[in-house]
């Protein structure tokens, strides 16, 4: 795992590895430092499959594993992971939203918890 990543935990899912440039279908739930859940006010990745559940704290999305789809943390969050895998991630300032933060949403300097799941490979 890169430095600034630490895995909290991990069920290893049973489908094919997670590649890069791939699109898959992932659900995204995100913490602040003291626990607080962040609410997202509308969802982001491939709109037609982008869709917010739990009054804004999850986001399902189609998002392409790519440096331009994915925050750096979870980019290199999810090397290693497998289609139906979850993982729940610490991810320091530098590899999330960094000093600039989500205005509204995520403040600057913010280490983010992230869980992760790969719910299929959209490129089948």
């Amino acid at each position: 795992m890169k430095p600034g990543i630490k895995l909290v935990d991990e069920t290893l899912g049973d489908g094919n590895n997670v590649q890069r440039q791939h699109i898959y279908l992932m659900r995204i739930k995100m913490w602040l430092n003291q626990g607080q859940a962040i609410r997202w006010t509308q969802p982001w990745g491939m709109q037609h499959s982008a869709r917010l559940e739990d009054d804004g704290e999850t986001l399902v999305s189609g998002l392409r594993v790519d440096r331009e789809s994915l925050f750096n943390g979870l980019f290199y969050g999810i090397e290693g992971m497998r289609v139906g895998g979850t993982r729940k991630l610490r991810v320091s300032p530098h590899l999330a939203y960094g000093d600039q933060g989500v205005a509204g949403l995520i403040p600057a300097n913010a280490v983010l918890t992230v869980e992760v799941t790969i719910l299929e490979d959209m490129q089948k």
